[in-house]
C-alpha cells in the first residue's frame, strides 16, 4: 500500500501538494498551528530552503503545510478576526457610521432593486461604539434607492453599518459566514455620499462595466422571439449567464431534486463544455493547434468574467487553462496534476475557498471521478465490444453503430456514477440530501446541456454577424432543448426514491417528542414537532420563509413527509407557504379552527385560494374542546386541545380569531398562542378552560398588547418563548412583556436574541436549548 502511495505521489506531485495545503489550512482553522509566532515563519523558511537546496523533496510536505497555515491565518485576521467585525458584534443592530474608501461596482447582488458596490475602506468612524480606525476592510454597500453607481473613486459615505444575521435555524444558509468567506467584513447602507477624488481603479471599473454590458447583450440576444415563454427564458438565462433569480422555484426544485442542479446554473461543466465546443469549431476551421488552445483559454476566461466571475466559473477557467498549458509547453497533460495546480493557485490567493461547498464539489467530484471512472469503465467494456467471434471487417454498419452507442453509454454511466459517489459525502455534509436518480438523470441532461450551450454559441455568433433569421432559428432550437431539459428534470425528480434527505443527528435525541421553534423574519411563525418518526407543523411561515428557512430546516432534519399541519389563522406570515408545503410533502392532514376562513377575508388570502381550487385538499375544522391525538404511545400520550376561538367569535381581524391550542405531551403542557392579543386573552381568562401550562409559545399581535399580568397569573408558565424581530416596531418584543416576566420571575426567550429554540420533552424533564448562544434550560414537571 505504501509503495502504491509513493508511486502515485511521484506521478501526481501537484495533487499531493494540494492535499498537503488543505491539511495546513484545516490545521490553522482549528487552531492547531500558531502561525502568528516568529519562530513559525523561520521554521517555514528553513524547511522550504532545505527542500529546494538539499534535494529532499519530502521536506516540501511540512513546508507547504506551514505556508498555507500562515496564508489562512492572515486571511482569517482580515475577515473573522477583523477589529471592525469584533466591534459590530457588540452592537447587535445597524449603527450610524461614516466611512472613507474606494468603490467598485458589484453586479451580482441586485435582487432588492438597489445598486450594490464593494467598498475598500481607508477610515471608519462609528460614534455610537467609540470606534475610529484607519484600517482596510472590504464592505458590501447598498446605494440609496434610485442612485446608480457613480463611477470609481474615493468617497465619504454616511449611513448604517451592520453584520449580516447569523443562521440560527439548522440547515439554513448562514449569510454572515458566507460574507466573511467571500472576504466581506460587514454591510453598509448608504444614506448619502460625497466624492472626494478619483483613484487609479477607473480602468478596472470600466472593465467590469463592459463585462456587465456584454452580459446584458447576451441576455437580450438569447431571448429574441421567445418573449411569450418567460419561464423557459429564465431557464436559458440561468444556464447561459447564471441569472437564476428569475427562474421559477418549482423548476429549480426539479433540477435540485433530480441531482442535476449543476446544469441549471453556470458551473464548471458549462465552462468545460464551452471550451470543448470552441476547440471543436476551431479544428473544423483548420486553425493551428497552439493557436486554438490560446483561443480556448481566452474564451473560457472571457466567459467567466462575463458571467460575473462566479467562483465556479473562475475555478473551471483556471483548471482548463492549466490543463491546456501543458500541451502548449509540449508536456503531457495530467488531469490530476492540473487539478492540484489549480487548487494550489486558488487557495494561495484565497484560502477561504476551501470551505465553500462549490470548491469542494468542483475539485472533489472531478478528482474522484478521474480516479473512479476508469475502473468502472474497464468492467463495462466487455459489454460494449463486438462479437469476439465476428471479425471487425465483417461487422455491418448497424453493428458498429450499436457498439459505439454501448461504449458511449458505458462511458457516460461510469463517469456519472463515479461523480455521484464522489459528491455523496459533500452533498450529505452540506445539504443532507441523497439523489440516486442523478446517476441516470445526468446521462440525459448533461448531453442536452451540451446541445443547449452549442445552440447558444451559434445564436450569439449569428447575432454578432447581424444574421437575424439564423439567430431566431437557433434561439428556438435552444428553447426546445430547454423545454426538454425541464421536462426531463421534472420526470426524474418525480420518480419513486429519486431523492431523500438524511440527517444522522436527527435520531440522536432519545426524547419522545422534540419541538422546534424556528426564527422567522418580520412576524412570521413556524414550529416543528417530531414524535418518533412522525412530523407535525404548527404554521408554515410565508413563501419566502419556506424557501429560505422551513424547507432547508426540514430537509436538514431528515424530514421527507409530514403527518399534519395546524393552521393558526388566515395570515400570510403564518400560513402563506401552505401550497408549497402541500406540494413538497405530499399533502399532509390540515387542521384549522371552525372560524376559518373569515367571512370578509380576501379571495386572494391563502385559505380562500386553497378552497377555491377545483379539487381542494381536505381541511379539518376544529371546535373548542376538540382534541386531536398526535401519538397514543403508552406512558407519553400526545394530543392537541382547542381552546379558542368559540363559535361566537366573528372577528374580521385574523389575529383576533387565531386558534389557541393546549398541546399535552405526557406530563407537559404547551400553550400555543400564535398572534393572539388582549381580546383573546380576556376571553380565555373568563372561560372555564384550564390554562396553566409549562411552556407558553407566542408571536406578536398586529396592533394589540398581549400577555398581560392577569393572563400570566392564569397560565403560570415555567418559561415563555416568543417569536420576534427587532427590525420592525410591530414585531419587536414588547417592553411590557419583558417587565411582567421579570416581576413574576418567568424566564423569557425570544427568537431574535436567542435564535431558534429546541425543546426536548422527556417524562421527567424538559430541556430547552437556544441555537444562537447554546444556553441550556432544564425544567421539571409541575406538581398537579
Amino acid at each position: 500500500m505504501l509503495a502504491k502511495l509513493q508511486l502515485w505521489t511521484r506521478a501526481n506531485p501537484l495533487m499531493a501538494l494540494a492535499l498537503v495545503a488543505v491539511c495546513g489550512i484545516l490545521a490553522a482553522e482549528i487552531g492547531w498551528l500558531p502561525a502568528h509566532a516568529g519562530w513559525f515563519l523561520m521554521l517555514t523558511a528553513a524547511l522550504l530552503c532545505a527542500a529546494l537546496f538539499s534535494g529532499r523533496s519530502w521536506l516540501l510536505i511540512p513546508g507547504v503545510t506551514l505556508v498555507f497555515a500562515f496564508i489562512h491565518t492572515v486571511r482569517t485576521d482580515e475577515t473573522f478576526r477583523h477589529p471592525l467585525r469584533l466591534a459590530l458584534q457588540q452592537q447587535g443592530r445597524p449603527v450610524p457610521a461614516v466611512i472613507r474608501g474606494s468603490l467598485l461596482p458589484e453586479f451580482d447582488n441586485t435582487t432588492d432593486g438597489r445598486t450594490h458596490a464593494l467598498c475598500t475602506t481607508q477610515n471608519i468612524e462609528i460614534p455610537a461604539a467609540g470606534v475610529v480606525m484607519a484600517r482596510e476592510a472590504t464592505l458590501l454597500v447598498r446605494l440609496p434607492k434610485g442612485v446608480r453607481f457613480p463611477g470609481a473613486g474615493v468617497f465619504e459615505l454616511h449611513g448604517s453599518i451592520y453584520l449580516p444575521r447569523t443562521a440560527s435555524n439548522p440547515g439554513t444558509f448562514d449569510a454572515q459566514e458566507y460574507s466573511l468567506r467571500m472576504g466581506r467584513v460587514a454591510r453598509f447602507d448608504i444614506d448619502h455620499m460625497q466624492r472626494l477624488r478619483d483613484n487609479n481603479e477607473a480602468w478596472w471599473c470600466t472593465f467590469l462595466e463592459a463585462a456587465e454590458d456584454c452580459r446584458q447583450w447576451i441576455s437580450r440576444e438569447l431571448t429574441q422571439d421567445l418573449e411569450e415563454d418567460p419561464q423557459t427564458v429564465a431557464v436559458l438565462r440561468a444556464m447561459a449567464l447564471g441569472v437564476s433569480a428569475e427562474a421559477d422555484d418549482e423548476i429549480e426544485d426539479a433540477f435540485r431534486n433530480s441531482g442535476t442542479l449543476h446544469v441549471f446554473a453556470v458551473s464548471g461543466l458549462h465552462v468545460a463544455l464551452l471550451g470543448a465546443i470552441v476547440l471543436a469549431l476551431l479544428r473544423q476551421l483548420g486553425t493551428p493547434r497552439s493557436f486554438s488552445l490560446w483561443v480556448v483559454i481566452f474564451v473560457v476566461f472571457a466567459y467567466a468574467f462575463v458571467t460575473g466571475w462566479r467562483p465556479s466559473a473562475a475555478r473551471a477557467a483556471f483548471m482548463v487553462a492549466i490543463y491546456l498549458s501543458a500541451t502548449l509547453m509540449d508536456r503531457e497533460s495530467s488531469l490530476q496534476n492540473s487539478l492540484g495546480a489549480a487548487a494550489l493557485l486558488l487557495l494561495a490567493t484565497d484560502s477561504h475557498q476551501l470551505f465553500m461547498p462549490g470548491f469542494q464539489l468542483s475539485f472533489g467530484v472531478l478528482w474522484l471521478s478521474t480516479i473512479g471512472s476508469a475502473p468502472l469503465l474497464k468492467r463495462l467494456l466487455p459489454f460494449t465490444r463486438l462479437d469476439p467471434f465476428l471479425p471487425p471487417q465483417l461487422a455491418s454498419g448497424s453493428q458498429r453503430a450499436w457498439s459505439k452507442g454501448r461504449l458511449w453509454l458505458a462511458t457516460t454511466l461510469s463517469v456519472s456514477f463515479a461523480a455521484w459517489i464522489g459528491s455523496l459525502p459533500f452533498i450529505l455534509g452540506h445539504f443532507q440530501s441523497v439523489t440516486p436518480v442523478a446517476v441516470i438523470a445526468n446521462c440525459v441532461l448533461v448531453p442536452l446541456s451540451s446541445l443547449c450551450l452549442g445552440a447558444t454559441c451559434l445564436s450569439l455568433c449569428a447575432a454578432a454577424l447581424h444574421l437575424t433569421g439564423p439567430q431566431i432559428m437557433f434561439n428556438n432550437v435552444n428553447w426546445a432543448l430547454a423545454k426538454a431539459m425541464i421536462a426531463s428534470a421534472v420526470w426524474f425528480a418525480g420518480l419513486p426514491g429519486a431523492n431523500f434527505h438524511f440527517q444522522p443527528s436527527a435520531s440522536l435525541s432519545q426524547a419522545p417528542a422534540v419541538w422546534h421553534v424556528l426564527e422567522l423574519p418580520y412576524g412570521g411563525a413556524a414550529n416543528h414537532l417530531r414524535i418518533g418518526r412522525t412530523h407535525w407543523l404548527f404554521d408554515t411561515g410565508d413563501d419566502d420563509s419556506f424557501r429560505r428557512v422551513l424547507r432547508p430546516y426540514l430537509h436538514a432534519s431528515g424530514v421527507d413527509a409530514l403527518t399534519g399541519v395546524f393552521l393558526s389563522h388566515n395570515d400570510a406570515d403564518h400560513i402563506g407557504a401552505l401550497s408549497q408545503v402541500l406540494t413538497t410533502f405530499d399533502s399532509p392532514q390540515l387542521f384549522c379552527s371552525s372560524q376559518e376562513p373569515g367571512r370578509h377575508d380576501s379571495s386572494r388570502s391563502t385559505l380562500r385560494r386553497l378552497l377555491d381550487q377545483p379539487h381542494p385538499p381536505s381541511l379539518h375544522k376544529l371546535s373548542v374542546e376538540e382534541r386531536v391525538t398526535l401519538s397514543d404511545a403508552r406512558g407519553f400520550k400526545i394530543e392537541a386541545q382547542v381552546l379558542y376561538p368559540t363559535l361566537r367569535v366573528q372577528n374580521d381581524r385574523a389575529d383576533d380569531r387565531a386558534m389557541v391550542l393546549m398541546v399535552h405531551l405526557g406530563p407537559w403542557r404547551v400553550l400555543w398562542l400564535s398572534d393572539t392579543g388582549w381580546h383573546t386573552e380576556k376571553n380565555l381568562c373568563s372561560s372555564s378552560a384550564d390554562l396553566h401550562c409549562d411552556v407558553l409559545i407566542r408571536s406578536q399581535h398586529e396592533v394589540d398588547l398581549s400577555t398581560s399580568a392577569e393572563f400570566l397569573l392564569k397560565t403560570r408558565p415555567q418559561i415563555i418563548l416568543c417569536g420576534s424581530d427587532a427590525r420592525a416596531v410591530e414585531t419587536t418584543l414588547p417592553a411590557s412583556l419583558v417587565q411582567q416576566a421579570q416581576r413574576q420571575n418567568i424566564p423569557l426567550l425570544d427568537t431574535w436574541s436567542s435564535g431558534s429554540l429546541d425543546l426536548q420533552f422527556h417524562p421527567d424533564e424538559l430541556r430547552i436549548v437556544t441555537s444562537r448562544n447554546g444556553k441550556l434550560w432544564v425544567l421539571k414537571p409541575q406538581q398537579p
